[in-house]
């Protein structure tokens, strides 16, 4: 393998620690500005969506960065927030190094 493409992957795990890192605590501050704990969390959605989420998971999820879409909408429904997907003009250094 060559350098650079090391060099790329290093970047691309590198952006994928920081985004995980930046939606764990986004998903945190939510629930602290409502009020809630990991626990109460789980057992909202548990409720409302009759799914079988416990505290450990949740925070297992979190940490691992394997919340799926349908997770977060969710997690941002029971919490009252909205979940909005905006097309944004992409940057093109950041896009040529992932295709």
């Amino acid at each position: 393998m060559s350098e650079n493409q090391e060099e790329k992957e290093v970047r691309a795990r590198r952006r994928e620690e920081e985004d995980i890192e930046q939606l764990r605590n986004t998903v945190k501050s939510m629930i602290v500005a409502r009020g809630c704990t990991l626990e109460q969390l789980a057992n909202k959605l548990n409720d409302k969506y009759c799914t079988k989420e416990s505290k450990a998971n949740l925070s297992n999820k979190l940490k691992r960065g394997s919340l799926r879409y349908i997770d977060m909408e969710r997690i941002c429904d029971v919490l009252g927030y909205s979940l909005e997907i905006k097309y944004y003009k992409p940057d093109r250094d950041r896009d040529r190094s992932i295709f």
